[in-house]
């Protein structure tokens, strides 16, 4: 593995290196406890001057490709087993002893081109305020989290919810789990709305024509309040209507013992085609599809009903 290093700024090291995977965190963790255990060592930096070959010699590691002079600044520092923890080749200038470097910690990896990644570091006081801010940044997300949990639980509390709030969790987690149920609660109620959910069911010979709109409703939720109305009418068609932020869901089912005669994907992509939306698709028993035009939700399903006798 060949690398490279750089210094951006006073505190901020940079990199690369030849490897084709990320670095895994126990692995990051484990260079983080070298780096720091040999500066909490507090080793003399030596600074010599020697021939490239001399160098070399002396376990210092030359790039592959880089020019060299006649001299060389060699720097060697960090004891280990009687020798040198590090040897390089490098004209910069440098701490006097390890220590000053101070606490030392990777924030980023990178691939900057095929098989060459990156790694960045912080060390001393860049590090502290790195680690305040990031601190300060997540204090204003967990207080954004419990504002709206506070929010949830208190809508919850008012129609006599327990909420979901387990303390075991994070708040990010909770926060999903608690919309769930306050999402799941929102649509029992417009479901059991009659204002809200509207059905009419008409008798074509031996089966039912069910004709739904329901105000407020995901149209993702169609699917489910099609399989329920299937199994109140037993035998027909549904074509159920949904309005939501200013959108048009339909959907289309067909009873397993009609689809040989109505095909919900047919029909449910001219009623797309009536709302202002495009496409739509699924198989012969179920269809959904989208538009725009909530005005023409009536006329959407008198088309489709002229199909059905």
């Amino acid at each position: 593995m060949t690398q490279k290093g750089s210094l951006v700024s006073p505190e901020k090291l940079r990199f690369d290196f030849s490897h084709n995977k990320p670095i895994e965190k126990n692995e990051i963790s484990k260079i983080e406890q070298m780096v720091n255990e040999m500066v909490a060592s507090s080793g003399e930096v030596k600074t010599r001057i020697m021939t490239p070959k001399e160098a070399v010699d002396n376990g210092a590691l030359a790039l592959f490709g880089e020019k060299y002079g006649e001299e060389v600044r060699v720097l060697s520092m960090g004891n280990e087993k009687d020798s040198y923890f590090s040897t390089e080749l490098c004209g910069g200038t440098h701490v006097k002893n390890i220590s000053d470097i101070g606490r030392f910690k990777i924030i980023s990896q990178s691939s900057i081109a095929s098989g060459v990644r990156r790694i960045e570091a912080l060390r001393s006081m860049q590090l502290e305020e790195y680690e305040k801010l990031q601190q300060d940044k997540k204090s204003n997300i967990d207080k954004k989290l419990n504002d709206q949990i506070n929010m949830i639980k208190k809508e919850l509390c008012k129609i006599n919810i327990k909420p979901n709030y387990n303390d075991d969790l994070n708040l990010a987690e909770n926060l999903k789990n608690l919309t769930k149920q306050f999402d799941q609660i929102k649509i029992k109620n417009i479901i059991n709305d009659k204002n809200k959910n509207i059905i009419k069911d008409k008798k074509i010979g031996s089966f039912q024509l069910r004709y739904q709109v329901i105000t407020g409703l995901p149209s993702k939720e169609l699917r489910n309040i099609v399989d329920k109305g299937k199994k109140e009418i037993k035998e027909g068609v549904l074509i159920v209507f949904s309005t939501f932020e200013n959108k048009v869901g339909v959907s289309v089912g067909v009873t397993q013992n009609l689809i040989d005669k109505y095909d919900a994907v047919n029909l449910v992509k001219e009623a797309a085609e009536i709302l202002g939306g495009k496409g739509g698709g699924g198989r012969k028993d179920f269809a959904q599809a989208g538009g725009v035009n909530k005005d023409k939700i009536e006329e959407a399903f008198k088309t489709l009903s002229k199909k059905i006798n």
